[in-house]
């Protein structure tokens, strides 16, 4: 199936049309942002002050800043703000209850507030404190941005009729989840639902979930042909979560990174969280924009 051209999504591309904030005022680096953004879907900000107030206040050039989901449980009790969710290693003992953003490891590709209805537009990530920066590659908590639209464009080319199965039923069965701590209405969407400005079939929103696998049993009752469904699923996080489609780079202090929320994921690499008795002090802040 033939596609419109669109810009090639990958951590050179990214780099290399970034978005200086340096001797700007706030509104001028949204401005700035916002003509990458509406062109690649993704925009690399350098030199933002690591300001909470900055931060939200460029965020609202884009739409509204949601409330932090956890910011009225114990995870977010240390957060700078209620907007902002405050991302940093935490090890055993210094929580009561665990979130997989204090964890190690690493967080596969993912979509803000996948469970929510409207769909949020954008997602945007502030680097505070890169952390240790000297561990071995891949283990330096690299964020890492994915775009749907080229991942079904290649996938279509390489799977063919096995790719249109799946994806056939991932645009076509709604389903229904939830989370955690969380006081917002849910989609009776797809995964990969229609968007009104789509450039040809395979730019969709996606709302994929963390963990969908681990949860998607307790929903079997809710999705007809469940197993073939499930195996759908798979496909979409396994090839999601494969390296060679993911843009990957590190962020320094000072970096912004604003996505498109329906069109691309999110996630980052595996960190090192302790040597010996020292804690990683690695820090970004997220926040979820309408």
């Amino acid at each position: 199936m033939p596609v419109d051209s669109a810009p090639e999504i990958s951590s050179e591309t990214i780099r290399s049309a970034a978005v200086s904030a340096e001797g700007k005022t706030v509104a001028d680096a949204v401005s700035a942002a916002r003509a990458v953004l509406d062109e690649r879907r993704v925009c690399l900000v350098r030199g933002f002050p690591t300001e909470p107030e900055k931060f939200l206040e460029f965020l609202r050039g884009f739409g509204k800043p949601l409330d932090n989901y956890s910011s009225r449980s114990e995870l977010a009790d240390d957060d700078p703000h209620p907007q902002i969710n405050r991302v940093k290693f935490k090890p055993a003992g210094q929580y009561t209850r665990k979130s997989v953003h204090y964890s190690e490891g690493e967080l596969r590709p993912h979509s803000a507030r996948s469970w929510r209805t409207p769909r949020p537009a954008y997602f945007g990530m502030l680097m505070v404190e890169p952390g240790w920066c000297d561990t071995p590659e891949g283990r330096r908590g690299e964020s890492l941005v994915l775009s749907w639209r080229h991942l079904f464009t290649r996938l279509a080319e390489r799977d063919g009729d096995t790719f249109a199965r799946h994806f056939d039923r991932l645009t076509k069965t709604s389903i229904r989840f939830a989370a955690n701590n969380v006081r917002e209405e849910f989609a009776d969407l797809p995964l990969c639902y229609q968007l009104p400005d789509a450039a040809d079939a395979y730019d969709v929103g996606v709302r994929l979930k963390q963990d969908i696998t681990q949860k998607l049993p307790d929903l079997a009752d809710q999705i007809e042909g469940y197993d073939a469904y499930a195996e759908a699923v798979d496909y979409l996080v396994t090839n999601a979560a494969d390296h060679a489609f993911q843009a990957c780079f590190p962020m320094a202090s000072g970096d912004l990174l604003m996505i498109d929320n329906n069109r691309m994921a999110h996630g980052r690499r595996d960190i090192v969280g302790t040597r010996g008795e020292e804690i990683n002090p690695r820090e970004l802040w997220s926040v979820t924009v309408e």
